[in-house]
């Protein structure tokens, strides 16, 4: 009788390690995920002001957070003026004396094929 008792309490202490253990790890998930898009969305590759969404590719829980995001945006404004305002916030960016941490982010601006605005893409990658 002796040995189930010990047996049992084994089996309940692996247990809870086991979930503890599974708890922490989706914890800093968690973190990592809202800290990626915080610092994606705020510092690194914000969406234009005067943009609109065209598409959106993923490949983790959310855009613009853990994983790899491609941001489509098409605006009215010309490509200088949409440059301008990428160079602004990324200079600002670097005032603030922000790191990139895990977070990875670039932009790149065409213009539209009917030369009437511009089309953005962000993209951004982080924690890989």
């Amino acid at each position: 009788m002796e040995a189930n008792r010990n047996q049992t309490g084994c089996v309940k202490t692996s247990l809870i390690l086991v979930g503890v253990s599974v708890v922490f790890i989706a914890l800093i998930i968690l973190i990592a995920d809202i800290k990626c898009g915080y610092d994606i969305e705020n510092w690194w590759a914000p969406l234009y002001p005067n943009g609109k969404t065209v598409n959106v590719e993923y490949d983790l829980f959310r855009p613009r957070a853990l994983g790899e995001t491609y941001w489509f945006m098409e605006s009215t404004d010309d490509v200088e003026t949409v440059k301008q305002f990428y160079r602004d916030t990324r200079l600002a960016t670097l005032k603030a004396e922000k790191t990139r941490g895990i977070a990875n982010a670039e932009s790149a601006v065409q213009p539209l094929e009917n030369g009437q605005g511009s089309r953005i893409i962000l993209y951004s990658a982080c924690g890989i």
